[in-house]
């Protein structure tokens, strides 16, 4: 995406200090990041393209606005752009990625797992306008929240990541029986979902939540946040994350903070079904067909016993 050269000239011009240590580190899907330091302090850079920079501007936005020692949001640096890529710098926070740990360990921080994603559930978003995605200033792009949900099913403007994504029903392993089906179920729940704003990362946990002796030390990649209903959180760690009981755990956590949830069940299995209704399209968009399966022998149980 960007010669080494010209990324050390960049990095070296934006921060006025001589860089050094440049490494590349996996990103997921989308974007292109690279550790390195700078003043003996560690930075990370990811670089997108434009159509796919609000995510950037997500981070920039949740750093101004949520963090907290309580949600801790990696510290943004800057947010712009080079010859048409479009970048960000923050600061490395110290810990592995939750997916690094198995076993004990993992065990072991499952507690400030929950803890932390409260916290995050707690911020007050009342005021703020819109629901679902938001933008880079923190404005929710749809009227209600089952109006964004509904628009898993929609196909997107051909600039933007999906785009005329119906196309992979045809072209590739994407089951349009079963899509349906699972959107039938899921648009049965809409009604259930409470009208309530609040702050939805929609991408917690695995390689986006930093931990260091058993304590969350950072919150990573606020592309995908949204206002509504915060237990959607609960369904993506529940899926995700098969033979952990985060259902129960929450219910638990819940039960023991005296917080009465109404409709608990109804609004868990409906946004199990949105997440294994997008994970679909995006296995199919990215030729994932081991992990689609997975996703689809997940929901097909869930909804199944439930």
């Amino acid at each position: 995406m960007i010669a080494s050269d010209a990324l050390l000239a960049l990095l070296s011009k934006v921060l006025g200090a001589r860089v050094t240590q440049i490494r590349p580190i996996e990103y997921g899907q989308i974007a292109k990041a690279f550790f390195f330091q700078a003043q003996g302090q560690d930075f990370v850079v990811r670089f997108t393209q434009p159509n796919m920079a609000i995510g950037l501007h997500k981070d920039l936005y949740a750093y101004t606005h949520f963090t907290s020692p309580q949600v801790p949001v990696p510290p943004v640096v800057c947010v712009d752009e080079y010859q048409g890529i479009t970048y960000a710098i923050t600061r490395k926070m110290p810990g592995k990625t939750l997916d690094s740990f198995s076993g004990e360990a993992f065990e072991a921080l499952i507690p400030s797992l929950i803890v932390t994603l409260d916290n995050i559930h707690q911020i007050d978003v009342r005021s703020a306008a819109g629901f679902g995605s938001f933008d880079g200033e923190g404005v929710g792009l749809f009227k209600s929240w089952p109006d964004f949900l509904r628009l898993v099913s929609e196909e997107e403007d051909e600039r933007w990541f999906y785009g005329k994504w119906h196309t992979l029903f045809e072209t590739t392993f994407l089951d349009r029986g079963l899509f349906n089906s699972i959107f039938a179920e899921m648009a049965a729940l809409l009604p259930f979902c409470p009208a309530e704003r609040h702050l939805v990362h929609a991408d917690y946990g695995f390689s986006n939540v930093l931990a260091d002796s058993g304590q969350i030390t950072a919150v990573l990649d606020w592309a995908n946040a949204s206002y509504g209903d915060f237990l959607f959180d609960v369904a993506w760690l529940d899926i995700g994350l098969p033979g952990l009981d985060f259902n129960g755990r929450f219910q638990h956590f819940y039960h023991i903070n005296n917080r009465a949830i109404p409709h608990y069940h109804e609004r868990l299995r409906c946004y199990h079904c949105y997440i294994a209704l997008d994970s679909f399209r995006f296995y199919a968009k990215t030729g994932q067909e081991t992990a689609y399966q997975t996703m689809r022998n997940r929901i097909l149980t869930i909804l199944e016993q439930s």
